[in-house]
Parts: C-alpha cells; sequence; structure tokens
C-alpha cells in the first residue's frame, strides 16, 4: 500500500520535482558562491590553483546548462587526488593559511562535480563559509568586514536556494530571506563576541612571514637611510593619550639604538643584553600613560615613548639600550598600554665595556672631523659644555636640511661637516655622534620615530613612516641624555612634524586632493573608523572581557565568571526570542495563510489532517494519493500558494485567485474517519 501510493506521488515532490531548469539555477547559485568567497584568495595562491578552479566552475556550468552528465566517479576520483597532490607539492605541506586556503579552494571546485542531491551541494555552501573565514585570517582590515557580509548573505542565500525542491526563487527573494535569517542570529552572534573566553591576542590570527610585515627602520644605519623613508605615509602605529597629549616636540618614540661605527655605517653591538625591568619614575617628571596600537613591522621593537616605566605587554622588557622589546617578533597587529616619563633621564650603571664602545672612532674614515672634535673639546671647560658647542656648530653653520643631499664617498662625515652641509635627521646624528665620541664623550644614535599627527576626528595621534628620526645620546653624570642636532639646524621639523617642514621647504608638493579640507576630513574620518575598528574589535580580548566582569560586578575576574555569564546571558536571550517568535505565531495570519488554513482543514475533512512538520508539497501528495479525484485541483491550488508564498511570484489578481478558489472548493467528505494512528 505505501508503495503504490508513493508512484502516485505527483510531481511536485522531492524525488521528481527537479527540473532542468531548476538544478541549473542551483549549480548557478553554487558557482557564484564559490567566487565570491574564492576571489579574496585568488591574489594569493599559486596561479595553478586559481586556473584550476576556473577551469571546473566553468565545466560544470556547461555541463548544466546543455544538461550533460557529471564525471564518472574514477575521473573525480583522480581529479580529487591530483588536486590534493598539487597542494602539497607546491607548498610542502598542507596546513598554514596559504596552503589550507588552496586545498579548500580546490576541494570546493571537486565537490561541484558530484552535486547530485540536497546533502552535496549543501557540503560546497559549507566548504564556501570556511573560505570565508579563512579571509578573514589573511585580512583583518575594516574592509574585509564588508567582503564577509557579502560572502555570508551570498552563501546563506544559496543554502536557501539549493534546500528548494522546486525552481530557484529571484535573486532579491534569496538574498531578502539570507539577510532576514542572519539578523536574526546577530544578537547571539555579538554575546558571543563579547563574552566567549578569549585567549590573548584576536583568535583569528596567525603568523605571517617577516615579508609581508616590514618596518621603516632597521637595525643599522648609514647617512641618509631615514631619508628613504620620508615620503612614505604609511602607519607607522597610533597611540591615544589617557590624559593631555605632551608636546609634540616631546614625542620621541624609541627604537633600534647603533653604538658600533665602522665609518660609514652604524650598527647594533652583536651581544644585547637580556630584557630587563624598568626602573622606577625620577621625581621632578611627568607620567604619560598611553595605548599604543602598533602595525606588524616583523622586529621585537615596541617603538615605547621615552623613557618607558610601565607596560602590560606579557614579556617585554628593556635592553640594555633602554628599548622597550616584546617577546616575539611583531608580526601581527597588537596593542598594548604603557606609561613613560618626561623630564630628566634617571640615573643607571653602564659597563664598562659599553662605555668604551660608546667612544671608539675609526682611524681610518672621517680624519678632520675627528680632529674638529677634539679641538672643540679643548676649547670647552666640560663635557656638558663641549656637547653644548657641538650644537652650536650646527646652529651657526649654513648647514641645510633636506631630502636632497648630495652622494657622500668613503669619508661620508667629513665630506658632509666640510663640503655639501645639506643633509637629512640621519646625517646630523652620525655627525653629532662622531663628533662627541672624538673628544672623549660617551654617544650612540637612537632611531626611531618623532612626533605625529593628530586625529581629531578620534582623539589619537597617528604616527607614520615619514616620521621616522635619528638622534643622539651622550653620557653625563651617571645617565643617557638625549641630544638632536636635527632641531638646532630644522626646530620646525621637531615642533611641526614632518610634512610641515618638507612643504616649507618645498621639498615636497602635495597634490590638490591632499590640500582640499574636505577630503582631509574625510581621509581622517576612513583613519578614525580603522582605528575603532582595530581597537573594539580586533583588539577585542581578555582584559576587555575583565573590564565587563568589573563591570558587572565581579571584584576578580575568572573565565569561571565568563562562562557563567555567557551561559546566563545566551539563555536569556533564547528565551527572548522564543517569547518574541510565539508572540508572533499567535498574531492573527495574513490573508494567504488565513485561505492556505482554510485549504488544509477542508482537505483534512476529505482525506486526512495535515501534521505539524508537513510543507505544501509534502501534504498535497499524501492528500492525492487518497484522493486523485482531488489531484487536480489541489495541484493548482497548492501551486498557487507555493508560488505567492515562497517563490515571490504573482501578483494581486493571483492571489485574489488563489482566494476565491480555496473559498469554492468544497470536497466531499470521507464516509469514514480518520484512525488515530494515521493510516
Amino acid at each position: 500500500m505505501i508503495g503504490k501510493r508513493r508512484k502516485a506521488v505527483p510531481a511536485t515532490t522531492e524525488r521528481r520535482s527537479e527540473t532542468p531548469e531548476a538544478s541549473t539555477g542551483q549549480i548557478i547559485w553554487l558557482i557564484a558562491t564559490i567566487a565570491v568567497t574564492g576571489a579574496p584568495h585568488a591574489l594569493h595562491v599559486h596561479p595553478w590553483v586559481s586556473l584550476v578552479v576556473i577551469a571546473i566552475l566553468t565545466w560544470r556550468l556547461v555541463a548544466a546548462l546543455k544538461r550533460r552528465p557529471l564525471p564518472r566517479p574514477w575521473v573525480r576520483v583522480s581529479l580529487t587526488l591530483l588536486g590534493f597532490a598539487g597542494v602539497l607539492v607546491s607548498y610542502q605541506q598542507l596546513s598554514g593559511l596559504s596552503a589550507g586556503a588552496a586545498l579548500l579552494l580546490v576541494m570546493a571546485a571537486m565537490k561541484l562535480l558530484e552535486t547530485r542531491g540536497h546533502r552535496d551541494r549543501a557540503i560546497v555552501i559549507f566548504i564556501c563559509y570556511f573560505l570565508l573565514f579563512t579571509t578573514f585570517l589573511r585580512a583583518q582590515e575594516i574592509w574585509s568586514l564588508a567582503w564577509l557580509v557579502i560572502g555570508t548573505v551570498v552563501a546563506t542565500a544559496a543554502l536557501f536556494q539549493v534546500a528548494r525542491t522546486g525552481r530557484v526563487v529571484p535573486a532579491p527573494v534569496a538574498v531578502t530571506q539570507a539577510a532576514r535569517l542572519l539578523l536574526q542570529a546577530l544578537p547571539i552572534a555579538l554575546l558571543l563576541f563579547l563574552l566567549f573566553p578569549r585567549i590573548p591576542g584576536p583568535f583569528w590570527s596567525l603568523p605571517r612571514a617577516s615579508d609581508q610585515a616590514a618596518s621603516g627602520l632597521s637595525d643599522e644605519l648609514s647617512p641618509g637611510d631615514i631619508g628613504e623613508l620620508a615620503l612614505s605615509d604609511k602607519v607607522a602605529f597610533r597611540v591615544r593619550f589617557e590624559g593631555p597629549a605632551p608636546d609634540p616636540a616631546d614625542m620621541y618614540w624609541r627604537g633600534p639604538v647603533m653604538s658600533r661605527f665602522d665609518g660609514r655605517r652604524w650598527s647594533q653591538r652583536q651581544s644585547t643584553p637580556r630584557p630587563r625591568a624598568a626602573g622606577a619614575a625620577q621625581p621632578d617628571t611627568t607620567e604619560i600613560a598611553y595605548e599604543l596600537t602598533l602595525e606588524p613591522h616583523g622586529n621585537k621593537w615596541l617603538l615605547a615613548l621615552e623613557t618607558p616605566i610601565r607596560w602590560d605587554m606579557p614579556g617585554a622588557g628593556l635592553s640594555g639600550t633602554d628599548q622597550l622589546l616584546a617577546e616575539r617578533d611583531i608580526d601581527r597587529r597588537l596593542s598594548w598600554r604603557g606609561t613613560s616619563t618626561l623630564g630628566g633621564p634617571r640615573p643607571r650603571y653602564e659597563r664598562p665595556d659599553a662605555l668604551g664602545a660608546a667612544r671608539q672612532v675609526p682611524v681610518v674614515n672621517n680624519p678632520r672631523s675627528a680632529e674638529l672634535g677634539r679641538t672643540l673639546r679643548r676649547a670647552a671647560g666640560s663635557d656638558a659644555a663641549f656637547l653644548d658647542a657641538l650644537l652650536a656648530y650646527f646652529a651657526g653653520r649654513d648647514f641645510a636640511y633636506t631630502l636632497r643631499p648630495p652622494t657622500l664617498g668613503a669619508n661620508p662625515v667629513d665630506e658632509f661637516l666640510f663640503e655639501t652641509r645639506r643633509g637629512f635627521c640621519g646625517h646630523y646624528a652620525s655627525a653629532f655622534t662622531l663628533l662627541a665620541r672624538a673628544g672623549g664623550v660617551p654617544t650612540r644614535v637612537v632611531t626611531g620615530y618623532q612626533g605625529g599627527e593628530k586625529n581629531p576626528l578620534g582623539d589619537y595621534w597617528i604616527v607614520r613612516q615619514s616620521d621616522a628620526h635619528a638622534w643622539s645620546e651622550a653620557w653625563l653624570d651617571g645617565r643617557w641624555v638625549r641630544y638632536d642636532p636635527t632641531a638646532s639646524v630644522a626646530p620646525d621639523r621637531i615642533e611641526y612634524g614632518f610634512s610641515e617642514a618638507m612643504g616649507r621647504r618645498a621639498e615636497i608638493t602635495r597634490d590638490l586632493l591632499a590640500r582640499n579640507p574636505a577630503f582631509m576630513r574625510l581621509a581622517m574620518s576612513w583613519d578614525a573608523l580603522n582605528a575603532g575598528w582595530n581597537r573594539w574589535v580586533l583588539g577585542f580580548g581578555p582584559e576587555a572581557q575583565s573590564s565587563i566582569l568589573r563591570f558587572i560586578g565581579f571584584r576578580q575576574p575568572a573565565i569561571e565568571h565568563l562562562v557563567i555569564t555567557m551561559s546566563i546571558a545566551a539563555t536569556l536571550l533564547l528565551l527572548l526570542i522564543g517569547i518574541s517568535q510565539r508572540r508572533g505565531a499567535r498574531m492573527k495570519p495574513d490573508a494567504l495563510t488565513a485561505a492556505y488554513l482554510r485549504l488544509c482543514r477542508r482537505t483534512g475533512e476529505a482525506t486526512r489532517a495535515r501534521r505539524p512538520s508537513e510543507g505544501p508539497g509534502e501534504y498535497l501528495a499524501a492528500c492525492c494519493a487518497q484522493r486523485p479525484d482531488l489531484a487536480a485541483e489541489l495541484q493548482r491550488l497548492v501551486g498557487l500558494y507555493i508560488g505567492l508564498r515562497y517563490d515571490g511570484t504573482g501578483d494581486a489578481s493571483t492571489r485574489q485567485e488563489f482566494i476565491d478558489g480555496v473559498r469554492a472548493f468544497r470536497p466531499q467528505r470521507r464516509l469514514h474517519p480518520e484512525p488515530k494512528n494515521g493510516r
């Protein structure tokens, strides 16, 4: 009996309803989903991966349009094994970001060659969801959020389409339905984002190659190196002060410190002591608290404001040259909080060998500079007076601060001091340090960044690669004291920043857009938006969750408190959603739904009642099997309802036709009552 009923199932059921047009529409949606979710990876995988994926998508589309059969199993298995082997050979591994993305792309395309049923098509969509996730692993800029939203909507709409048993609905209807479903899930997603226990740092972050994260600075310096970075507007880091910001002239962000000099190039000492803790702040100094968001640069430099005394970066410490270093290379964007002091430098013990290295002067290069340093030292009464005389020497001669210095030869400092007298901060720091050493004062070159540009829309400062700077430190009275000879030659560079100083000298010319106030405001707005994204989304971690728990009332937040809070909040939210949906279900149905319920009630009196789990097509098939004499009219009415309710087709006249048809539908009731078991 059951077999006979299945044979009588009309063409609207699952097994026989997949017309060629419906299957073609579903395949097109699958191809579009793979294209949208895989596009961000196209430039980051081996070219053969993209070519193979495009070839398979084209092959599947042609097969669907021309109704050609899918390839045989041995062909699919062979292609899958070749794709697997190709990824393994190309990347020498199957894990990792690039290899994993390539494998997902190949597998999604291969799976498209065996999409015979709903399950196969759904698997393709779920692979595409993983492709979206890997996109966020690769790029975490705010544009990636827009692409993530677009890809999620497209994939969800495709999932809605491939689950259908009839024709695919128009794209606007599917996209609207997908957006509605995602909006309903948004409260739960936000709750999990806020309260799901986090590990330190964004959980979607993966280590990146050093060639993708490069700083403008280096652990070596020769005169002119810093100038090569001056025209770069790339952001080095952003900083937000917790109180009043210091004067830009006091913003020296400390990077690598150079004490070795071979006559042409400065470099760090080979044996750098292990990082250590900071000492106590000196009296009569101003403490500055700040939050610094550092762009990846592939080194351990945290670029703290001089002089750091506290920081919250685990494993970080001060090197022997007072440079704040992280435990690992900075290969992803990170934020850390610190406190530095402005004022007199703190006294410290310095090893004799370090001071001796800071006095060394090469004997084969720059002899005139060494003689000048000794001459000025003999004329001065003390080391402090000697260093002041060096600053006065730069200020009293016709030195020029420029991005276009002449090329220097075998004795670069001699040629700069006595011939060209044109240079950038690296020239002045190098010359000052060599002159001071020639006079017997331990001196070293410090590189980093100086100043910054304030974004008033976000109340933070932007430090760019063009703010890269070099200055000197001299050992006086048991402490290292900063001397910046650039300030003697070009004080506007220190007071107003690089761009302003170079603009006054006509060294750089900003284009019309850069000079336009509206464009600048737009650019600052965009940067503020990115900074907020970095701070509140990418930088949201255990510290922020602890702040939420403390706000709720937990004095010493722990992960157990986070789990309990998340569980309670999720339960309450689900109850609220359930109550809201239940109240909505009790509302009076619209005219279309009321007419369909009336149709089901009258049909149930003639055949059997509709079960709550039965959809229109399934119930129609069961009723037609019991009452073939009603099949034609029921198929017409249910077909109208499915088109109006789910396919988005029809107009007011079609709706009225369905309602009038239901009113006229008066089937004869069955002679015997329906058994309780439904058979």
